[in-house]
């Protein structure tokens, strides 16, 4: 790292911001060759203050409920995908406002929300056919299989 402050406050967050943008870029491209979208998976990174950068590359983010949907509608822009394996029914209609993508866990969980939903939404169902053994760990198999509008 270039410059590093050794005064830094501890703990804090420090990204190298050229070396994620060479990321960026990288997922651009495959985003781009492989018509694809790719997504900000805000479980995994959602450091607020790299948004600008991200957005530049990305479609948007992947929410896993409604904290993450409105900071994905609110500070990034975009697509929003909400998934969550149990979606809160005093939430759900906040979700369905802000989100262009909903992902469901199960037939059960799509039968409940469906009627919910608005024609702006497009509704997913998560399916986890079986896991499968890849390079000395395992690794789950995800499908999602996007529905047709109702």
């Amino acid at each position: 790292m270039k410059n590093l402050n050794q005064n830094l406050p501890s703990p804090c967050y420090v990204c190298e911001e050229e070396l994620l943008e060479k990321n960026l870029k990288l997922l651009k491209y495959i985003q781009d060759e492989a018509e694809v979208t790719i997504l900000l998976a805000l479980k995994g990174f959602a450091l607020r203050s790299t948004f600008d950068i991200c957005k530049k590359y990305l479609k948007g983010c992947c929410a896993s409920g409604l904290n993450e949907a409105r900071l994905a509608y609110n500070e990034f822009g975009g697509e929003v995908h909400t998934y969550s394996p149990a979606f809160k029914p005093n939430e759900f209609e906040d979700i369905v406002k802000i989100s262009n993508h909903i992902v469901f866990n199960s037939f059960a969980q799509f039968e409940l929300y469906k009627d919910k939903t608005t024609k702006s939404n497009s509704l997913g169902l998560r399916i986890n056919p079986y896991p499968f053994k890849s390079l000395n760990h395992f690794t789950v198999l995800v499908v999602i299989i996007f529905i047709a509008p109702l």
